[in-house]
Order: structure tokens, then C-alpha cells, then sequence
């Protein structure tokens, strides 16, 4: 079986299953993982590959993001890949594309980058890795995205239209039970789960409940993660006299979220811009998984959200505004008699367009493109 090098600075992140749900499904590649630092491997393993981490390699605690740049790092994980005889390496992120370019050229193997928000809203601003991009673009053989948003502003930053390609997010469906929601009066529970950054929208989501609060409409928030706005996030519902409505349940294991998703009656996702101009690039993968759950979805009109749902969704607002939010969580409660229509509606969308088994077939036959071009 031919072997594919996956590289990344960590492998594998709770924040990051749809990662692991790329390389665990590969069937016809093997996939040899090669990361900085590794973590969770209790929960995510390999058992159709290999995981390195070149840990040894790093300096001194709190200094781990100068590894890329140390020669030993670089040339450990060279001579692992070289050991494990890859034909194509895959960095995740398009950070991770920029420093593997000398492991490219070390290999004189076609490389695939996949790109996933910050690395292609956040970074192209600053002038150092807008120039590392540009010699990505030159030596990288083929960079995926998994929205036209995100295809598109990539083209902007200079990637050559004929390199880029459509590589959707996949979810293992079959393992996410269906259940058609409940009719039933307030209050309802929302859940909102991911990095408590500003783009994923937490204080909007937040702000939003306390307008429905102050007009008497009983909603419960549960929160699932972690991050740099945990203080301020729980601040405000301080300060707005919310503790009895919103549960901080930090982060979760898989298995842990996905009960959540079971216990929720619907998802909130209000994306948005950050102000240092950060997006999801993409969208975030728990939109699918509550969708693929029969869960309703809240969400904005933010990068390739639109594109993950079903076609003329009703129930997304404006980003970055949490009065339209509020409407629009409101509309929903409204329209509980159709929450079973939007159950079936969301699973079946899920199950035509991003059903891991569907996914993993795609990722490959890019893979069997890349090694018949290089071939020939």
C-alpha cells in the first residue's frame, strides 16, 4: 500500500477531529503522520497507519513554534518519511505547507496543502508569510479548500486557479445517530461548542441570549470548549445576571460532545470576523455534526456557511450582530413544527455531500492524481 506523509504541528487536537477523520478513513493510503507534539492519542489513533512526533527535537517549553525553523526538527522528520518510503506529502494548514517546502525538497515528492481559516485570512496580512506564500504557491503541487468561499479568496492570494481543488469536510454519519427533535414548550436548550475566539462568536451568542432573556423567552445555553475568551465569556453573564442560562463545560472528549449534540435541541454558530480580520476560511465542522444529529442550526452568513447547509437555509443572520442573532433564534423557536422537516432536511444534506465514506473517496482520488501527474 502506498504511503502518504501527513505533516502538522500537532496531531491530533480535540479541535481538530476532522484531521483525524481524514487520515483514519484513508483506505486505499497509508497514512504516516509526522507532527511537532502530539496529543489525545488515547482518543485518536491511527490503526490504518504510523505516528511520529520529532518532540525531541524542540526547545525549551514555550518556545515550540521555533521548531519549524530548527534544521534537527526538519531533518528528523525527513528521515522518517524517508524511512516510511512516502509518495506524497500532505501538510495540514497552509502554515504547515510554507515550513514543509524544504521537506518537499528533501523528498522530491508532490505535496498536497490543506487550508482551514486562519491560515488564509489571518496570516496573508502580514508581509513575511505573504512572501512564503508565494513560494508555496510555485512549489506546491495542489492546494485544497472545502468551500468556493474559501477557493475563491485562496485565487486571490495569488494560488494558481488550476492548483486549487474542492476537498470537502467529512463526518462519519453512520456514527452519529438520527433522531427527529422534540415538539415541546420552553424552555429549549441551545449548544454552542469550539475555541472561545472571536471568530467562532461566542459573545455574540451570548449577548443574544440576554436579549431573549429580557423579553421572556426561556433559553439555556451550554458551552463546550475553552480559550482566550473563557474570562470575558464569563463576565458578561455575570454581569447580566445569566448564570442560571448559561453552563460552561469546558472541553470535551468526542464521545462527550457528541452526547451534548444528543441532549441539545438545537446549535448556535455565529461565526464571524474577528477584528484582526481572522474568519473560519471554511465552516465550522459542528454544523455538520449537528445536522447530520437532526439538530436545527443557527448560524450566520459567514465564508462557506451557507454552502454546508441546506440550499435557501432561513435561519441565518448577519455576523457580528446579535440583535439579528437573537431574531433569528427566535424565528426558529417559532417554527418548532418544522423542526422535523429541518431534521430530515439537514441529515440528508449531510449524507449527499459530506458522508466520511464519500469524503475519504474524494481525498484519495486526489492523491491518485497527484502521483499519476508526477508519473508522467
Amino acid at each position: 500500500m502506498i504511503s502518504i506523509g501527513h505533516f502538522h504541528y500537532c496531531f491530533f487536537e480535540r479541535s481538530e477531529t476532522f484531521i483525524h477523520h481524514q487520515l483514519a478513513s484513508l483506505k486505499r493510503y497509508r497514512p504516516v503522520a509526522i507532527s511537532l507534539i502530539s496529543r489525545n492519542l488515547d482518543e485518536f489513533s491511527l490503526p490504518n497507519g504510523v505516528h511520529y512526533d520529532v518532540g525531541l527535537a524542540l526547545p525549551r517549553p514555550g518556545l515550540q513554534f521555533l521548531a519549524p525553523f530548527r534544521y534537527s526538527a526538519l531533518k528528523l522528520a525527513a528521515e522518517l518519511f524517508c524511512r516510511e518510503q512516502i509518495a506524497l506529502l500532505h501538510a495540514h494548514f497552509g502554515t504547515w505547507g510554507a515550513y514543509a517546502l524544504p521537506l518537499q525538497k528533501s523528498l522530491r515528492v508532490p505535496m498536497a496543502v490543506t487550508f482551514y481559516g486562519q491560515d488564509m485570512s489571518l496570516l496573508p496580512k502580514r508581509t513575511i508569510w505573504r512572501n512564503r506564500f508565494q513560494k508555496l504557491w510555485k512549489k506546491g503541487d495542489l492546494f485544497l479548500v472545502e468551500g468556493p468561499h474559501m477557493m475563491a479568496e485562496l485565487i486571490k492570494l495569488g494560488a494558481p486557479r488550476e492548483k486549487v481543488a474542492l476537498q470537502r469536510i467529512g463526518v462519519p454519519v453512520s456514527g452519529i445517530g438520527f433522531r427527529i427533535p422534540k415538539i415541546k414548550s420552553d424552555p429549549h436548550t441551545a449548544l454552542w461548542a469550539g475555541r472561545m475566539v472571536e471568530k467562532k462568536g461566542l459573545m455574540d451568542a451570548l449577548k443574544a441570549l440576554g436579549i431573549l432573556s429580557n423579553k421572556g423567552i426561556g433559553l439555556d445555553l451550554r458551552v463546550i470548549g475553552d480559550g482566550q475568551e473563557r474570562a470575558k465569556a464569563k463576565r458578561f453573564v455575570q454581569e447580566k445576571g445569566l448564570e442560571d442560562k448559561v453552563r460552561f463545560l469546558g472541553f470535551l472528549d468526542y464521545q462527550g460532545y457528541l452526547r451534548e449534540l444528543k441532549q441539545a435541541d438545537f446549535l448556535i454558530a455565529p461565526s464571524r470576523t474577528s477584528s484582526k480580520g481572522e474568519t473560519e476560511g471554511g465552516a465550522p465542522t459542528t454544523i455538520l455534526e449537528a445536522q447530520a444529529r437532526g439538530l436545527p442550526v443557527v448560524a450566520t452568513r459567514h465564508a462557506d456557511i451557507p454552502f454546508i447547509l441546506p440550499q435557501n437555509y432561513p435561519y441565518l443572520a448577519n455576523e457580528a450582530d446579535p440583535a439579528d442573532l437573537a431574531r433569528v433564534i427566535k424565528l426558529l423557536l417559532d417554527d418548532r413544527k418544522r423542526w422535523p422537516q429541518i431534521a430530515r432536511e439537514g441529515r440528508k444534506h449531510v449524507e449527499r455531500f459530506h458522508d466520511l465514506k464519500a469524503t475519504t473517496q474524494s481525498l484519495e482520488k486526489h492523491y491518485d492524481r497527484l502521483l499519476t501527474e508526477r508519473i508522467r
